[in-house]
């Protein structure tokens, strides 16, 4: 009772600027990865178009995590939040998985046919929905539902290791876990250290994909700064004229010199933007001042965000709804993409890259607008809950 009551207080008083923020971001997430296929048969536009996108989206994300969970260690529910996290991540890794089976197995050639790929489609949503029906209200079937899962997991030999999208869920678990550990310390070390540890943890290679701990430490420091700033802070900042007008021109002139220039940023300074490769990939020359750069890069994402924050409006838009969404989003359109790319969608799009990229933003927002519903909102909170306590009763 005490935590649905806390639930209904937090619908009841939410901040439609953060939601509109989260609404741009989680959209921005959905045309990132729906690009990610297409810049490889493309003109260069897509790729600055990725590049761009990809210079600040997630950072963004990460900082709204940190931002959000201001009340981690004030709450009772620790554990299940860590948990749920852990639970939703083992579930998307293996409906990926299972979305390969299906149509990268000869015997499945079939699947790729229209008809049929419609019917898979239509038959694995409807299997999502009946699963969440029937996890919600039968306490046995959650229970070897459950068990199904973490067999099915442990029997898998790269589920420690996460290279696509779980890895945020994942690292979700990490960055709560390091608010417990340094909870007692001052914020100011703890993000100065956290800072200079992302900038040097890429020149061990070996860290790689193991447990998403690469991207855990990259990342970090935009998780804790969402964290620490206070909301009167926050709110000097957007609404300081001066940064009303500078940050937003930043964000521009970021956007006319990353997206025309992509391939060329992606090329010299990829590395910086997804958190998980080596230094050792850099150009030689640039190798010895990695670090550095690794802070210039964060520095200019900071701006940049502030930037966004600042044009997104404060008002309630249809942005909201997909800001109250975005874990459903996250995970549903990652599964979709991969449907459309099994189904040939890619193939189908125009030949010049300007349209492509105008055709894959119309169905990146139709698919954030589907998966951002309260239809698919509800199903995702209903698979997302797990009680060790519930497990055992």
């Amino acid at each position: 009772m005490k935590q649905e009551s806390f639930i209904m207080k937090q619908q009841t008083a939410r901040d439609f600027h953060i939601d509109n923020i989260k609404g741009v971001l989680i959209f921005l997430v959905v045309l990132g990865h729906m690009l990610g296929y297409l810049q490889e048969t493309h003109s260069a536009f897509a790729t600055g178009v990725r590049t761009f996108i990809y210079f600040f989206h997630m950072p963004g994300f990460i900082f709204m995590s940190g931002y959000l969970a201001k009340g981690f260690l004030t709450k009772e529910y620790k554990a299940e939040k860590l948990l749920s996290f852990a639970w939703l991540y083992l579930l998307f890794k293996d409906a990926i998985e299972l979305v390969h089976f299906i149509f990268e197995r000869p015997y499945f050639e079939t699947a790729h046919h229209p008809s049929v790929w419609t019917l898979i489609v239509l038959l694995f949503c409807g299997g999502i929905w009946l699963l969440s029906f029937a996890y919600s209200k039968s306490a046995l079937f959650r229970k070897a539902f459950i068990l199904g899962v973490l067999i099915f997991s442990l029997l898998k030999i790269n589920m420690l290791t996460v290279g696509a999208a779980p890895w945020y869920l994942l690292s979700l678990i990490w960055w709560h876990i390091f608010l417990y550990l340094t909870k007692n310390m001052k914020p100011k070390y703890v993000l100065i250290g956290a800072v200079l540890l992302a900038a040097v943890i890429h020149y061990q290679e070996p860290v790689g994909k193991f447990l998403s701990l690469s991207r855990t430490i990259h990342f970090l420091p935009f998780f804790l700064m969402g964290y620490y700033i206070k909301k009167e802070q926050f709110q000097a900042v957007i609404n300081n004229a001066k940064c009303r007008k500078a940050l937003p021109a930043v964000l521009l002139l970021s956007a006319c010199m990353l997206i025309p220039y992509g391939r060329g940023v992606q090329k010299y300074l990829g590395v910086f933007f997804f958190g998980i490769a080596p230094y050792a990939q850099l150009k030689s020359q640039l190798f010895p001042f990695a670090p550095l750069i690794c802070i210039l890069w964060m520095a200019a994402v900071v701006l940049m965000l502030f930037g966004l924050f600042i044009l997104c409006p404060k008002k309630e838009t249809f942005l909201c709804q997909f800001g109250k969404n975005t874990i459903g989003i996250y995970i549903l359109h990652r599964l979709f993409k991969d449907f459309l790319i099994y189904g040939g969608f890619y193939e189908l799009l125009s030949a010049n890259g300007y349209l492509a990229v105008l055709e894959i933003m119309v169905v990146s927002l139709l698919l954030t607008f589907l998966f951002g519903t309260a239809f698919w909102a509800d199903i995702i909170k209903k698979l997302s809950r797990v009680s060790v306590r519930k497990l055992y009763s």
